[in-house]
């Protein structure tokens, strides 16, 4: 099998963690959504699959066969991904000031 290098840092496949089962007095379950981690896609195969490490398998498997995959992510959407939410409400803010910003000086 053909292996093609992936650029470092550009690609991630994401996980959701796994969640404990429910023992029925909804103790070991949190409240809200489980948690996610992120794994860097370190090579791609031949049929253009994305490839991670497993430290299981000691080897790299693609990325969508690992348990828990729920979908690959570029470095600009994980980042956003692992934004909180005040640095999103900032995010929005600063937005919103730019394009005030530029209609105020077209309108001049």
């Amino acid at each position: 099998m053909a292996l093609i290098a992936a650029e470092r840092g550009a690609w991630f496949a994401r996980y959701r963690d796994e969640v404990p089962e429910d023992d029925g007095w909804g103790e070991g379950l949190d409240a809200g959504e489980p948690g996610c981690t992120y794994e860097p896609v370190v090579a791609w195969d031949s049929e253009g699959y994305a490839l991670v490490v497993s430290r299981e398998a000691g080897r790299l498997v693609r990325a969508a066969e690992v348990s828990g995959f729920s979908a690959m992510y570029d470095d600009r959407e994980k980042a956003e991904a692992e934004m909180t939410e005040e640095e999103v409400l900032e995010r929005v803010k600063t937005d919103r000031e730019k394009r005030e910003r530029r209609r105020g000086s077209a309108r001049l």
